[in-house]
């Protein structure tokens, strides 16, 4: 009688551990929630939430990084950050500019938080 309830236990812990091996791999393979995954080409570097409906996100594509405005209705490209110390800001307020109208944003490290409310209130966030 007590070698099955041996049999029984072993079986079950061997069980029990190839659920949590399965688990494991689960996790360290699969997307993560919400898009994240784990290139390492493309990430969010940081989201400032300015509403519940508007956020600011810092994107990095490579080593190049972007600040990107989005809202319930639209994702907006602000501009192409750099790690220069010099900023410079021209952000037209009639039109959203294109791609090449775009200023560079420097020194954002230092002053992230700063300067992403600043492009925020140019374009009406």
């Amino acid at each position: 009688m007590s070698g099955y309830l041996i049999n029984f236990m072993v079986y079950t812990l061997a069980m029990v551990g190839l659920i949590f091996l399965a688990l494991f791999i689960y996790k360290k393979t699969a997307v993560m929630p919400g898009g994240k995954s784990r290139s390492k080409f493309l990430g969010v570097e940081d989201v400032m939430s300015l509403t519940p409906r508007k956020s600011l996100y810092v994107v990095r594509a490579g080593s190049e990084r972007f600040l990107i405005a989005s809202d319930m209705d639209r994702t907006t490209l602000i501009s192409k950050l750099d790690g220069d110390n010099s900023a410079e800001r021209n952000i037209p307020q009639e039109r959203t500019p294109s791609i090449d109208e775009l200023p560079d944003i420097t020194n954002y490290s230092v002053r992230k938080k700063a300067v992403m409310k600043e492009m925020a209130k140019k374009i009406n966030l």
